[in-house]
């Protein structure tokens, strides 16, 4: 009878610690000098696309086995403006330097072809590292979801855009510019919307869809998941949607909380959540908070379309709860003459070895006894 009453169920609580904090990168003291396996980055059309590169190329000490950079189809053209840059510092890396498409269905089953091939050839653990400075939501969570599967060290790198826009003064100046439908403000109009084909969720009980949602700016790629979803979560949404609203983590850039709220026309009623946008840990402890009470009683689908740090939060609560289908949505067009400026500083977290990390994930929810609580 003391057995048992010592068990309790290890939460996501219990883990948080065991994760690794988000900290300040320096390319010479974390990075240069040693050899790795894999570098992935991004093209896109941002000033810090090809940052940390250029920042290792300079150092001309840190050498990798291959480097790949994702190509996505949405503003090839701008994204071209920085191509040269990107591959120039990976070419000084490495002789094995390639592009990927990242938006076709078959993106995720080629990435793992690839993360055999270094698993098999390289090291005992292979170092990969993951620049996602310019990943968009979907690319950032599927090439995460990708890499939690294998054998390998991982760290992950991100550069900080040193301005991004709207500020303030301009979005006080002409609002409309950057939240209505019709103008382009950081973005317009939506592509396609996808239910993830890696994170499909557990459609098999007939209950009712609900939505945890991660908005932007714009509140018009959040309303159209919601109608894939269910059209009802638009006309009668009631406690369906869960809103998790992004909080900066500079002071300066506090004002974008409220305005996001007004935006998005969150009724005063609905469920809402203020969410770091800079640590990922808060992302996971508040989605764990908002699904155990919804839990068995929808069918719960995530709109990932907050900050880089809140998608990897939510690579790791999917790991947790595989059952949650995640939603994307693709614009038209990004605003790439307006969208962010320059980089005021870089980042790293340190998943080292990803077999101790699943570890920790698929704890959850074992019963242990009370003294042995973490894993």
């Amino acid at each position: 009878m003391t057995a048992l009453s010592n068990l309790r169920r290890i939460e996501v609580a219990d883990i948080l610690e065991k994760l690794p904090d988000i900290k300040p990168l320096d390319v010479r003291r974390h990075m240069v000098g040693k050899k790795e396996e894999l570098f992935l980055a991004a093209l896109g059309f941002e000033d810090r696309c090809p940052w940390i590169s250029e920042l290792l190329a300079e150092e001309q000490k840190y050498r990798v086995t291959r480097a790949i950079y994702f190509e996505y189809e949405t503003n090839q053209n701008d994204n071209d403006m920085n191509r040269p840059r990107l591959v120039n510092a990976l070419e000084s890396l490495t002789t094995q330097v390639r592009s990927m498409p990242c938006d076709s269905n078959e993106f995720a089953s080629q990435l793992r072809e690839i993360l055999s091939e270094v698993c098999s050839t390289g090291s005992n653990l292979p170092m990969v590292t993951f620049d996602i400075s310019v990943c968009s939501s979907r690319l950032l969570i599927t090439v995460l979801t990708v890499l939690l599967e294998f054998d390998i060290s991982l760290r992950v790198v991100y550069s900080e855009a040193g301005l991004y826009h709207p500020t303030k003064k301009e979005y006080d100046a002409h609002p409309d510019k950057w939240t209505s439908d019709d103008k382009l403000g950081l973005a317009r109009g939506v592509s396609t919307v996808t239910r993830s084909p890696d994170h499909p969720g557990s459609r098999r009980d007939v209950l009712p869809e609900a939505a945890i949602v991660f908005p932007t700016f714009k509140p018009e790629r959040i309303r159209a998941i919601l109608a894939d979803i269910d059209e009802s979560l638009l006309m009668k949404p009631k406690k369906r949607v869960v809103w998790l609203i992004g909080e900066p983590h500079l002071p300066e850039d506090h004002w974008r909380t409220d305005v996001q709220q007004r935006i998005n026309d969150i009724p005063a009623s609905a469920p809402v959540y203020k969410v770091s946008t800079f640590d990922y840990k808060k992302t996971l402890e508040i989605l764990e908070r908002v699904y155990q009470p919804i839990d068995c009683k929808y069918l719960v689908n995530i709109a990932p379309l907050g900050s880089k740090m809140q998608s990897l939060g939510v690579v790791l609560f999917w790991y947790i709860h595989p059952e949650v289908s995640i939603y994307f949505a693709s614009p038209r067009e990004y605003n790439a003459v307006q969208y962010s400026e320059g980089c005021k500083a870089t980042w790293r977290v340190e998943f080292g070895d990803v077999n101790g990390i699943r570890k920790f994930l698929r704890s959850v929810g074992e019963l242990r006894i009370q003294n042995d609580i973490v894993p």
